[in-house]
């Protein structure tokens, strides 16, 4: 049955193959969006930035905000993720 249904699918590998490259560089994104070391350096580079003259107070807030909530969220999966290794 394994080979038959291999057969059949086959005209699909293609499609099958983009949607894993997908879900991957989606999950690299994702990763990458939200990892703390990350967002901690960019809070530096935006405080540097501000002192340095490159982006007025507005920006700096805004950007700020902006990268707070990402930590916020960073740190909320990460207690998440800390308590399902926990659960099993």
């Amino acid at each position: 049955m394994g080979i038959f249904t291999g057969l059949i699918t086959l005209p699909l590998a293609p499609v099958r193959g983009v949607a894993w490259v997908a879900e991957q560089i989606a999950a690299e994104a994702d990763r990458q969006l939200y990892d703390e070391n990350q967002i901690r350096a960019e809070l530096l580079q935006l405080e540097l930035d501000f002192d340095d003259g490159l982006i007025d107070e507005q920006e700096r807030r805004d950007r700020e905000e902006a990268l707070l909530d990402r930590l916020a969220v960073s740190q909320e999966r990460a207690a998440m993720a800390r308590e399902e290794d926990l659960d099993g």
